[in-house]
């Protein structure tokens, strides 16, 4: 019935295709240029501003503004159908709404709404600003199904609704854009900028799917899980250019087991079913099962996947830009998962013999593969609603009957807003949540009234389960002597620990008064609007809003000291305990207004103090942070400027120039974030990296060099405070020849391997450094060394913060090797003459999803200053 229905679409649109096609300007017509042509580009405002102009003259296309971006530009999405479906949109997606939540439906009702409605295909473009060609593409889609251009196109339309968002990084795109046009016939042309393409996350904007920190990852949060709920949800990209022209899925193992059996099977019905569309065409040197794994969280194309929506990814081989290459057929290669050598395989049938590879190849072959998507989504337009709701059904169903039925985040933690922010992130995710409205057991444990309890009986409930469970990395090889399989990036993300929170997982069934919340549940407090006579307010050093509270009352003159022993102050007539390291701030007129602001942005807590306590304290300075960043733009900088923005902690960011000629003295801090050694000192990526990356022109070349090694030895003699993150500590240790050793730093994969996984660590309590952490927590660790300190003589000084106690600290993903890790360091504070160096063996700040270990950040800076 549906294939008929298609084929009368089609020859409708034959009729009537000439008359909409004059109606409409041609990319080449409104551009200047036809779209993929050598060395041209269509910017951001551009294409926004040509989709906008299309919408206006077509019944068959409308434009949203779905959000805004970081740096304030409109965030726009085509929809693109027939005039009909866009007419009745608000039905279908009514109908998108209910057969997500299966909860209410009978069977028959949900296969009868399968039957009215349309597959929602969303595609996403651009997200990685470089991997440019499909934002240019998007231009050219949309033409060609408003003007007639594609009978096929409009006939797939007739059973399914488009959501066409042509940049996922609006802001990247232009950056990218007016980087490449600046050096055109040039011998720089299309190479690298020497700043991230987002603001804050560069490449990582598709590593924040979970955690949702950045403004265009909520934006298609919203659009993906409440407003538009898609079906199939398709991210293109662009990767390496000496191997496969485009990989398409499947993916290669290992599989990640929260993921539905069904997802995992139209991944593959569509992965091929747009191989196939390729091949028809001739279009050599498409892979599949190859490369890229289906395992783990954090993507944009992924975090579908435990929604029962399907997520596909596209990886086209990438030109310099928009600069054509010349590829030697001795140069292509494979030597990855799945794709061992450049050869014909059942996986590979059609190798690319090489030969020039331009922009407009990679908009052929996306284009093909939005028709090959499309075609099949309208083929099987109901069976992928039916699976929809069965997902969501089976969801429901074994969330009653399966263990684990559920997580609870009980009501006493160590810092409420962190635990907030984790129920915000899992509610941003389509995520149910329910607060206890009296106490209750499970097992052996009371759980008290105002505890948060995330029930598995929902239609998502593979995303909170993957969330909130402890991750173990699969072995899937069939004996010992074969080459372990590598992860594309994360095995272990388990979110509670992440974040130092505490979690608790329901194994058995239980009943519990509960009620639904609508709004994350973040500390409530009332700052009084008139000062009540009170001395000041105390600072609970175990929350990360103290911190920015911190940074922002000393910024703006109030008075802050900080008592170094526990101590007891009397409020209301009860005892209260302050914690070594709690902060007290006097009050000053303004204090009010600056408490509740801070209550209002950074769900900050504030104590009440009737009296001043009886404690000894030390007031607090304001501290000059410098944060270094490369001209080879470094995503960890990104992170810690996001993570330094989101605290108020004042900053300024210092580059190589200002290193090697040592314009940073007056600073009392200088944080170098994860970044290589190489790249510190040479502006080289090491060895194994460096082919894929020009030359940049000469003023953002090379490194600190031995001048800026000479004056950051200086800045530390003189009392200055260097902290370093992950790789960035082995720069630390050369430089400055501290008696510390990495000791994985030569250690073959083979031996030692922790990619990305989360560790268990002591803390050493009663140091600034450590103050608020438990005695035992969780770190990230991800390819970070280990230290070996020696008992230090003249003038140095260490003191060990972190260790590894266990001789398993392994608590979620891969580890092998742990031996390799038993009694070292994971945080250590060298002294040296004057001043000193923090060195961080794990990445605190990683993405901004570890916000249990941001407080030892916070501390490195607030007790940094000079003495």
């Amino acid at each position: 019935m549906r294939i008929s229905r298609i084929l009368i679409a089609a020859v409708l649109v034959a009729l009537t295709a000439s008359s909409l096609y004059a109606e409409s300007r041609s990319p080449e017509e409104y551009f200047g240029f036809s779209v993929g042509a050598d060395r041209k580009l269509a910017d951001y405002k551009e294409i926004r501003e040509y989709l906008a102009e299309l919408a206006a003259e077509s019944p068959w296309m409308e434009i949203e503004t779905i959000g805004t971006t970081t740096l304030g530009r409109p965030f726009v999405m085509a929809i693109i159908s027939t005039p009909e479906n866009l007419t009745d949109l608000g039905r279908y997606k009514e109908i998108s709404r209910r057969l997500a939540d299966p909860r209410g439906l009978t069977e028959q009702e949900a296969m009868q709404l399968a039957r009215e409605g349309k597959t929602f295909v969303m595609i996403t473009c651009n997200l990685h600003s470089t991997e440019i060609a499909s934002a240019q593409m998007s231009a050219q889609l949309a033409y060609d199904i408003v003007a007639g251009r594609n009978e096929g196109l409009r006939a797939a339309l007739e059973e399914t609704v488009l959501f066409l968002i042509p940049s996922l990084n609006p802001d990247g795109l232009q950056m990218v854009v007016d980087w490449y046009e600046k050096w055109v016939g040039t011998e720089y042309e299309g190479c690298r900028m020497p700043w991230l393409y987002h603001h804050y996350a560069g490449h990582d904007n598709n590593r924040d799917w979970f955690m949702v920190n950045l403004d265009e990852t909520r934006t298609v949060f919203e659009l993906y899980f409440e407003s538009v709920i898609p079906q199939v949800v398709l991210d293109m990209h662009q990767m390496w250019s000496t191997g496969a022209r485009l990989f398409l899925p499947q993916f290669y193992p290992p599989a990640n087991v929260n993921v539905d059996p069904i997802l995992y099977r139209e991944i593959g019905l569509l992965g091929y079913f747009m191989q196939l569309e390729c091949e028809e065409r001739n279009y050599g040197g498409v892979i599949s099962d190859a490369y890229f794994t289906g395992y783990w969280e954090g993507t944009s194309m992924m975090a579908p996947w435990w929604h029962n929506q399907v997520g596909l990814l596209s990886e086209a081989a990438s030109v310099h830009i928009a600069s054509p290459i010349y590829i030697e057929p001795g140069e292509l290669k494979g030597g990855s998962k799945g794709f061992p050598r450049y050869e014909h395989r059942i996986n590979f049938p059609n190798p690319w013999p090489g030969g020039w590879w331009r922009l407009g190849d990679i908009v052929d072959y996306e284009m093909a593969i939005t028709e090959g998507l499309l075609d099949c989504c309208a083929r099987h337009s109901e069976r992928f609603l039916k699976n929809f709701y069965r997902m969501g059904a089976k969801a429901v169903e074994q969330g009653q009957t399966e263990a684990p039925y559920g997580f609870v985040i009980p009501a006493d933690q160590r810092d409420p807003a962190t635990a907030a922010r984790m129920v915000e992130a899992l509610m941003l995710g389509g995520i149910e949540v329910h607060r206890a409205a009296s106490d209750f057991t499970i097992g052996n444990r009371l759980y008290t009234e105002g505890s948060h309890v995330i029930r598995l009986d929902q239609p998502y409930r593979a995303y909170a389960k993957d969330l909130l469970e402890i991750q173990e990395y699969p072995d899937i090889r069939a004996s010992k002597k074969e080459d372990f399989v590598r992860p594309y990036d994360m095995t272990g993300w388990t979110f509670w620990m992440q974040m130092g929170v505490d979690c608790g997982q329901i194994d058995e069934p239980f009943e519990a008064e509960l009620i639904p919340i609508d709004e994350p549940p973040y500390p409530a407090q009332e700052i009084p609007a008139e000062w009540p006579g009170w001395w000041g307010l105390a600072l609970d050093p175990g929350e990360n809003g103290s911190y920015a509270a911190v940074f922002s009352l000393l910024s703006d003159g109030f008075k802050v000291h900080r008592i170094d022993k526990e101590t007891t102050v009397a409020r209301g007539g009860a005892a209260i305990i302050l914690p070594a390291g709690s902060f007290l701030v006097s009050y000053k007129k303004g204090l009010e207004t600056a408490a509740a602001e801070l209550e209002r942005k950074r769900h900050t807590v504030f104590l009440p103090l009737e009296s001043e306590p009886a404690a000894e304290t030390r007031k607090l300075e304001p501290v000059k942070i410098a944060l270094y960043k490369p001209w080879l733009s470094s995503m960890d900088e990104g992170w810690t400027r996001y993570l330094f923005d989101a605290h108020d902690v004042p900053f300024e960011n210092v580059a190589n120039e200002h290193i090697k000629d040592g314009k940073f003295s007056d600073f009392d801090i200088l944080v170098i974030p994860n970044i290589n050694k190489n790249i510190i000192h040479k502006g080289e990526y090491p060895s194994e990296y460096a082919e894929y990356f020009r030359p940049l022109p000469p003023e953002y070349a090379g490194g600190i060099g031995d001048d800026g090694a000479e004056h950051i030895k200086e800045f530390v003699e003189g009392g200055g405070t260097l902290i370093c993150f992950g790789a960035s500590s082995d720069y630390a240790i050369e430089a400055l020849d501290l008696p510390v050793t990495n000791t994985l730093e030569n250690e073959d994969p083979n031996d030692f391997c922790c990619p990305g996984s989360i560790l268990k660590v002591s803390f050493k309590q009663g140091h600034p450094i450590t103050y608020g952490m438990p005695d035992d927590g969780y770190i990230f660790f991800t390819r970070n060394p280990a230290f070996r300190t020696r008992v230090p003589f003249g003038k140095f000084g260490r003191t060990v913060l972190a260790s590894y106690t266990d001789k398993q600290p392994l608590a979620s993903g891969l580890l092998i090797g742990p031996e390799k890790l038993h009694r070292r360091a994971a945080l250590v504070e060298m002294r040296y003459d004057k001043g000193k160096a923090v060195l961080f063996g794990f990445r605190p700040q990683h993405r901004c999803q570890t916000a249990g270990t941001y407080k030892l950040i916070f501390n490195a800076l607030i007790e940094g200053g000079r003495n």
